[in-house]
């Protein structure tokens, strides 16, 4: 019992560390060398948290698991960007900001392909969790 709660605390971090990641993929490329190390290093917690959760979980069903991980924190990052979006077209709310606020979000490019390749890998590992567990081989 306790495994499993260990298994999925670590894997709900493997997910904060994947949401930080495609959060980071927008951030303006003041010093790229910068970003990059950061994003490096987040992934590396990232993959290891995940790792630890699915030997907890003695790697079952990891593709399903590694799927929903993904999915959930793109999910909730696209939900924070749309939230963000809203707040930032609100002359209302501008007027409380400081001058330059919205400038930290300028790089949506990579953002957006950096949160969409999560997503779409979440969605495939589903899909294959799916079609495995439906035909065993």
């Amino acid at each position: 019992m306790m495994r499993k709660f260990v298994s999925i605390v670590c894997k709900s971090l493997a997910g904060m560390f994947v949401y930080l990641i495609t959060l980071f993929a927008f951030l303006a490329e003041r010093q790229p060398d910068g970003k990059l190390a950061m994003l490096v290093v987040i992934a590396v917690c990232g993959i290891v948290a995940m790792l630890a959760g699915l030997a907890l979980s003695g790697f079952a069903q990891w593709r399903r698991d590694t799927g929903i991980v993904l999915l959930a924190a793109t999910g909730f990052t696209a939900f924070l960007l749309l939230c963000m979006a809203c707040m930032f077209g609100s002359d209302d709310v501008m007027k409380f900001m400081p001058p330059g606020s919205v400038d930290m979000f300028d790089s949506y490019l990579t953002g957006v392909a950096v949160l969409l390749g999560f997503a779409a890998l979440g969605g495939w590992l589903l899909r294959q969790a799916r079609s495995r567990s439906a035909n065993p081989a």
